[in-house]
Order: C-alpha cells, then sequence, then structure tokens
C-alpha cells in the first residue's frame, strides 16, 4: 500500500465517462495534495479525449495497466456499478487505495467481498457520497442537530420525474448493470445522508412498480423507514408529468426543504417566520469530498465514507426492493 510518507495523492480514474468531466475529474486536479496523473477508458480514443481536454499526462484502455502502474498512489473508480466489486477488489489487490462511485455494490454480497479485501490488503477506501461535504447538506445536518426546529416528527422524500423511453447512459436502467433504474442512481444518495444523519431504520418497507413499461427498471418506489421516534417517507415517480423533488425536514418547531439533486437553497421556516439560505455548490461538487478523502489517505484523518457506511444505502435498497 502506499507509505504514509506520500505528500500527496497521485491518482487514476479508471472509467473516464460523464461523471468525471464536471464533477470529479477536475476535483481531483483542483483539490490541495491531489494530482491526476492517468485516465482508463475502454475506448481508447475516448480515453486520449479526455486526457487532451483535461491535461492529464497520460491514458490507457486496459484496467491492468492501470492498475499496476508504479506512479500511481489510488484509483477512482468512476464505472459502473456492476463493476465496482471486481475493480475495487482488484485495486486494493495491486496495493492502491480507492475512491469508489456510489452504490457502493450491486448487493450484500458484493460489499462483503469488498470489506474482505480491505481486511486482507490494509488498504483504505471511501465511497463518494460526497453530498456528505457540500456546504449545504452540512447546514441542514447543523439544523437538525441543533434543534433549530426542534425534535424531528416526519421527513419526507419526494422526486417526480418525466418518463424517458431510453437513455444516454443506458446502463442506469439496466437493473443487471445499475442494480435497479433511476431510483437506485439517484435516491441512494438520499439514502446514504439519512443513514449518516440518523443511523439504519428499526424498520423498512417499500413497494417498487414499472408503470410505463419503457426499460426493465422500476419507474415508480414508496418506502417507510421508520427511525424509532420518527419516520422518513419516499414517493418517488419516474414516469409523471413534472419534475419536482426535495426533502422536507418536519420539526415540532418548524420545517427545512432543500433539493437534493439541484441547486437549492434551504427554506427554513421557525415558528411562522421564512428564510432562506444560501450556499451555493462549487463548480465541481466532488471537490470538498475528495479533500476529505485525501486527509484520510495521507493523514489518518476521518474517512467521510467508508465501506461499511456506504453498504448501508445498497441495504436500504435491497430492503425497499423486497418490502422488508
Amino acid at each position: 500500500m502506499p507509505t504514509a510518507q506520500m505528500n500527496a495523492v497521485r491518482w487514476g480514474i479508471l472509467g473516464c465517462g460523464d461523471v468525471t468531466e464536471i464533477k470529479s475529474g477536475p476535483a481531483l486536479q483542483k483539490a490541495q495534495r491531489s494530482q491526476l496523473v492517468s485516465v482508463m477508458r475502454r475506448d481508447g480514443a475516448k480515453a486520449a479525449d479526455y486526457a487532451h481536454r483535461h491535461d492529464v499526462p497520460r491514458w490507457t484502455d486496459d484496467a491492468g495497466t492501470l492498475l499496476a502502474d508504479p506512479d500511481i498512489d489510488a484509483i477512482y473508480i468512476a464505472t459502473p456499478p456492476n463493476s465496482h466489486a471486481d475493480y475495487a477488489i482488484r485495486a486494493l489487490r495491486a496495493g492502491k487505495h480507492v475512491m469508489l462511485e456510489k452504490p457502493i455494490a450491486l448487493n450484500a454480497a458484493e460489499c462483503d467481498a469488498i470489506e474482505a479485501a480491505l481486511h486482507d490488503t490494509g488498504g483504505k477506501l471511501s465511497v463518494a457520497y460526497y453530498r456528505r461535504a457540500l456546504p449545504r447538506f452540512e447546514k441542514l445536518k447543523e439544523i437538525i442537530e441543533t434543534g433549530t426546529i426542534g425534535a424531528v416528527r416526519m421527513i419526507e422524500i419526494r422526486q417526480f420525474k418525466q418518463a424517458a423511453a431510453q437513455s444516454d447512459q443506458h446502463w442506469k436502467i439496466d437493473p443487471a448493470i445499475g442494480g435497479g433504474g433511476s431510483f437506485v442512481d439517484m435516491q441512494s444518495h438520499t439514502l446514504d445522508w439519512l443513514a449518516y444523519l440518523f443511523g439504519m431504520p428499526v424498520a423498512a418497507t417499500g413497494l417498487k412498480k414499472n408503470q410505463a413499461e419503457l426499460h426493465a427498471a422500476e419507474d415508480m418506489v414508496s418506502y417507510l423507514f421508520d427511525f424509532g421516534s420518527f419516520c422518513a417517507v419516499g414517493l418517488c415517480a419516474y414516469a409523471a408529468a413534472t419534475d419536482e423533488e426535495a426533502v422536507i425536514i418536519h420539526g415540532e418547531k418548524g420545517t427545512a426543504r432543500m433539493g437534493f439533486f439541484r441547486p437549492s437553497d434551504i427554506t427554513l421556516t421557525v415558528d411562522g417566520v421564512e428564510q432562506q439560505i444560501h450556499l451555493p455548490d462549487p463548480a465541481h461538487v466532488h471537490q470538498p469530498f475528495v479533500e476529505r478523502v485525501v486527509a484520510y489517505f495521507l493523514d489518518d484523518a476521518p474517512n467521510p465514507c467508508s465501506a461499511d457506511q456506504g453498504r448501508l444505502s445498497t441495504e436500504l435498497v435491497e430492503r425497499v426492493f423486497t418490502g422488508m
């Protein structure tokens, strides 16, 4: 494994697709003590184009070449979820630390395999639930934890999107590749955030349907989580007439409302008085999270999202989909 004497993390990206264009790739270059030295994509022409446009020194179309590169300390895995476990385990066994895109894996068994590899190799791995580090999400967490709206009574999650017959990223609507459809791709962030703040619910149930039958994945999901003193209710429809989404925290003294998947102010209402809290997202939304990952790799700072934390949202998806 890379030594504690490193003064910067030298990254390789495995899978330089859309998520790496603005959200994460530039974040690896702009974060302090972080360097992007190589990228991999199976389409060599696209890998070369990415490297040229982003001023990355090297590129390859072979995952094994990237993993064996002695000039790379850590691998950012940004491939579809069905390859996460395989690539994460291979990277750890190759002596690299790992930042792994969400969801961590397709199921609990794959999570177990990743955790076993971490134990065997002594490597470090963070799951890229980057919203944990964004300022507006940290502020919403503070509002809840300081009791600004009083004790939480209910959390309401709403996401409605218009139907799409096809996606430019087909894997997002292919359960065999992505583990589900839009719910898994997007709401895994929300489930992670709930578990991050409140731990695993004491009970969870859900219902999924494919109403429009435009693809194999679910397009309607509802769920109910019991957190003991309050519940969270999710209503998600991906073949609806309109696009809207929000998470609303209902407390005994007020409410806090924010969009999770779009730039959004926090609307805070306490004792009938409403205010808008404006905390803009950075240009490259992964960057605050990447800086925490770098501190974890180099300084043994707290892991911003460990493998066992990252698996919680995967377990919750399974419970929602099975109704248990």
